[in-house]
Order: structure tokens, then C-alpha cells, then sequence
């Protein structure tokens, strides 16, 4: 562990008169970890004077009063490590005893401050899931198997062995989520250590509440992990995602609840039917009094690359395409990458789910003209699922003209908001909807880097 100190004297000043005593100033010392080296040098505090003593009179007068002691010293300054810890400085050492006879000790020099900042070794204890938000899993109620897992990782980002005590489910839904081949405990998390851990939701149970009415989404089920080494925690949220049937999906907000994005989007916020036996020339156009805006069209913001990443998709089945087109020109589209595919029960084989599995890069780089969005559809084709509506067509555009039916409003756009209902800068949340119920979550993207072409 390396620890830099901050150093303080104040030296007291002698006391004058005959008998009077002397008091030298106490030491301070400032120590104060962090989590990165940093200079953390206590400052210089001068003593205060001594009293003096009264003048003898015949034969010795009266002893003299004791020097007091120094001054505490001045606190260290801040050091550069990032967040680093104040330190706690010592007591001051005591003043010397007076000189003449009879004097009286001088008093301990008080304490000085530690500095906000030094160097020292430092523990850094995370826990950190696929997604920001946290754990997301998806699953189908009473399909046992496979089991729906995922692995989240606690960290030691400090420089020091940390003692890992505790692993610990706790929240609203508990007893849904448990930890697969939980580690012994205690046990020693080296420094830049990681432990991977997986977590498993249940998809059948008493610890499934009841499911929903068929319009209403599926089952949002949420805890946390925390885990513990001494004084230290770390959480991580989790999520269940638990679909009533597999062709039974969640609602568009309860999939922004697990993502962690705070909008409001209209009628599919809480029904996963919205347009039902409607047409899709009756899917709604920009909903007023909600988040959604207008906005068929994109424009890079930045230097570097646009960023299309998939977060949900409940859609047929297959490896679906998306990418970007030029303005005007939507039979020119540029792929970017694609929703993969492959065998789950749980999910439709990667179809419904939050996060799907992503095979190529998602960013771009469309040069500074405008350009739009497309993704694939199979509504026509059908190559990979039945069910399609030919009239749907086999893409599905930002801009309303190229759609099937023609102009058709098939992808809502908004500002994207964090969990704190703040905006997020450069980005925006592309909800689409590729048949005619209008829960627009059939492909839900975050568009990054961008700005709405004029």
C-alpha cells in the first residue's frame, strides 16, 4: 500500500520573563488515501507565542506558565487521485516542558487536518451487467428449460486483495432470481480481480405473480444483487422479463422500464395491442403529448461514427437486417449488421427478446448528408417465419413515403431520456412497428450521434 503523507510543524515561541516557560508547538501529520496517487502536502502552521512568565520577585518568584502549544497544522492540500478519501491526521505531539524551574508542561499541539486527497492504495468494488441499467433476462412463463441466465462480474478496480463476505439477492421480486454455483464465502478478490457470476430467473412458481390480461405486456420481475467485502457494496439491478406465451410480448414501456429510459410514447406505453383489429393505415401518426417528434430524417452530429444499436426486438423469427440510406434514395440501404438468430425456447430463438444478440459492428459513418433507417422485415418473403402480411411490405423506413401501404407512419422517434427523465445528447429511441397492432416494439433501436435533418 503505498501512502504519501502530509507533514505540519508550528514551532512555539519562547516565553520571556524570569521562571517563564518554554512551549514548542506541536507536529501535525496528514494522511489521506486515494483511490490514484496524488501529492497531498500539509501545509506549515506557525506556533502561537508562549506566555510570558510574571518576573520573579526576591528569591525566585513565581513559576512561569507554560508555552502553549502549537498551532495545528494547515490541512493537506487535495490530491489528484480521483475521489480519493479525506485522510484523518494525527494529534500534534506535545510541547515541550519549561525551561525554568517550577514551569508547567507545555499544552499537546492539537491535531491537524488530513488532506482531502493523497496517495495511497485504494479498493474500487463493482458489479457491472451486459446493460448499463442492469442484469436483463428474457424468458417465457412455465417453459422450463433452457434455464434463462445471464453473468454479471464483481470487480476489484483497486490495488489491494479485497475479502468478498456477502452475495445477495434482495428487492420486489427475490425469490425469482437466484445466483447458479454461488462461490464459497469469504473469499480473496486479487487487485483487477473479477468473479463472474450467474444469475438465473425463474420462468415458473409461486414467485411468478399472476400474469397479466392479454393487452396488457407480459411480467416485469426486479431485484438486485449486492455484493460485499467489509465496509465496501456494490449492486447490480435485475430484470425478468417474462412473456406469457411466446407470442405474447411485453409492452414498449415495460421494455424502456428495463433499459432504464424514462418516455412517454403514447398508446403503446401500456398496451402491447393498441391498434387491434385495425389497419395499418390506422397506425397513429405523431402522438401529441407524448416524447415522440417528428423526425424522418438524420444527420451526423460529430466527428467519428453514428451508432444504430438494436435493444429490443419482438418480431418473427430470423437473422434480420438494418442499416441506413441515403435521403431521397431508400432503395439504396446501406446494411450496418444484423439481428442474429439462434435456437432458444425462451425467446423464439432470439426473435422476442430485450437485448438480442447482434452479428457485425453497429456503427456507420454516412458522410454530412441526411440519411434514413430501414430495417428488415420478412412480412413478404417470409424466408424465415409464416405469418407475414404481404401488404406490409419487407422493410420498414424512418420516412413515412417508402413504407408499404405508402405512407404509412411505421417508426416512432424520440429524444432518448435516462432513468432520471434527462435528456441524452445526440441520441434518439427508433420504436417500429412492422405490421398494423401499433405496440411499435417489434424493432426498438438507440440512434447515437446524430442531429434531425432540417
Amino acid at each position: 500500500m503505498v501512502l504519501l503523507a502530509a507533514c505540519s510543524s508550528g514551532p512555539g515561541n519562547t516565553a520571556s520573563g524570569t521562571g517563564g516557560a518554554s512551549g514548542s508547538g506541536g507536529t501535525g501529520t496528514a494522511t489521506g488515501a486515494g483511490d490514484a496517487a496524488g501529492s497531498g502536502a500539509g501545509g506549515v502552521g506557525p506556533g502561537d507565542a508562549g506566555h510570558g512568565g510574571t518576573t520573579g520577585g526576591g528569591g525566585g518568584g513565581a513559576s512561569g506558565t507554560s508555552g502553549a502549544g502549537g498551532s495545528s497544522g494547515v490541512s493537506g492540500t487535495s490530491g489528484s487521485g480521483a475521489g480519493g478519501r479525506g485522510g484523518v491526521g494525527t494529534a500534534g505531539a506535545s510541547g515541550s516542558a519549561g525551561s525554568s524551574a517550577g514551569g508547567i508542561s507545555g499544552t499537546g499541539g492539537s491535531s491537524s487536518t488530513g488532506g482531502t486527497g493523497g496517495a495511497g492504495a485504494a479498493t474500487l468494488l463493482t458489479v457491472t451487467a451486459p446493460w448499463p441499467n442492469g442484469a436483463i433476462l428474457t424468458g417465457v412463463r412455465d417453459v422450463a428449460s433452457p434455464a434463462v441466465t445471464q453473468v454479471v462480474t464483481v470487480h476489484n478496480g483497486g490495488s489491494a486483495n479485497l475479502m468478498l463476505t456477502a452475495l445477495a439477492i434482495s428487492g420486489t421480486n427475490q425469490a425469482a432470481f437466484k445466483i447458479n454455483g454461488a462461490p464459497q464465502l469469504p473469499a480473496v478478490l486479487a487487485p483487477g480481480g473479477d468473479l463472474p457470476l450467474t444469475i438465473q430467473v425463474m420462468t415458473s412458481g409461486s414467485a411468478l405473480p399472476a400474469a397479466p390480461a392479454q393487452d396488457a405486456g407480459g411480467t416485469i420481475l426486479t431485484a438486485s444483487l449486492t455484493a460485499t467485502a467489509g465496509s465496501s457494496s456494490a449492486q447490480a439491478n435485475l430484470f425478468g422479463v417474462i412473456l406469457t406465451t411466446a407470442t405474447h410480448e411485453v409492452t414498449l414501456g415495460q421494455i424502456l422500464q428495463t433499459l432504464g429510459y424514462k418516455l412517454n410514447v403514447g398508446m403503446a406505453q401500456n398496451n402491447a395491442n393498441p391498434n387491434s383489429g385495425g389497419t395499418a393505415q390506422q397506425l397513429p401518426k405523431v402522438e401529441s403529448g407524448t416524447d415522440e417528434i417528428a423526425a424522418p430524417l438524420f444527420k451526423k452530429a460529430a466527428t467519428g461514427n453514428v451508432t444504430l444499436l438494436p435493444v429490443a426486438r419482438f418480431s418473427p423469427k430470423g437473422p434480420m437486417p438494418f442499416g441506413w440510406y441515403p435521403a431521397g434514395n431508400a432503395t439504396t440501404r446501406n446494411p450496418v449488421a444484423e439481428m442474429a438468430s439462434m435456437a432458444d425456447a425462451q425467446t423464439s430463438d432470439k426473435a422476442r427478446m430485450v437485448l438480442p444478440p447482434i452479428a457485425g459492428a453497429t456503427t456507420f459513418d454516412p458522410g454530412t448528408g441526411s440519411f434514413g433507417v430501414w430495417v428488415y422485415t420478412d412480412q413478404v418473403s417470409q424466408k424465415y417465419d409464416t405469418g407475414g402480411t404481404a401488404s406490409n411490405g419487407d422493410y420498414a423506413y424512418s420516412e413515412d413515403g417508402p413504407n408499404a401501404p405508402a405512407n404509412v407512419h411505421r417508426c416512432k422517434v424520440y429524444p432518448l431520456k435516462n432513468g432520471a427523465g434527462v435528456a441524452v445528447a445526440g441520441s434518439y429511441l427508433l420504436a417500429v412497428e412492422e405490421a398494423a397492432n401499433g405496440d411499435y416494439q417489434d424493432y426498438v433501436f438507440v440512434l447515437s450521434n446524430v442531429t434531425v435533418a432540417p
